[in-house]
């Protein structure tokens, strides 16, 4: 069964469009998100765009580099909409179930 490898300008858009995801959906969308918490005083949806940041910088300051935890780019990004994305609220039952427990324990 022969494979053929990716033409080489399809591997630069698909990384483009990867990164670009990952900006959009991890880090602006995010951060705005966060500000109109702020602004508007609104204590449930910062509640949760903190815990997001926190599960976010845990997984890039800890998981990542000592674990080399790396997941496919596909992943990522769905990862990153399952953190985000308030109808799912993932780093709050990330948070929950096993930062909490944790830090309880240690």
């Amino acid at each position: 069964m022969n494979i053929m490898p990716m033409p080489p300008q399809l591997v630069v858009v698909a990384t483009t469009i990867h990164k670009l995801s990952i900006l959009l959906f991890g880090y602006f969308i995010p951060a705005l998100s966060s500000v109109k918490a702020v602004v508007h005083k609104d204590s449930e949806a910062y509640h949760q765009w903190s815990t997001y940041w926190l599960i976010l910088h845990l997984y890039i300051t800890i998981l990542s580099p000592i674990l080399h935890l790396t997941l496919h780019p596909i992943f990522q990004i769905l990862a990153i909409l399952w953190l985000s994305l308030p109808q799912y609220q993932g780093a709050s039952v990330v948070y929950e179930r096993i930062v909490v427990p944790w830090w309880t324990n240690t």
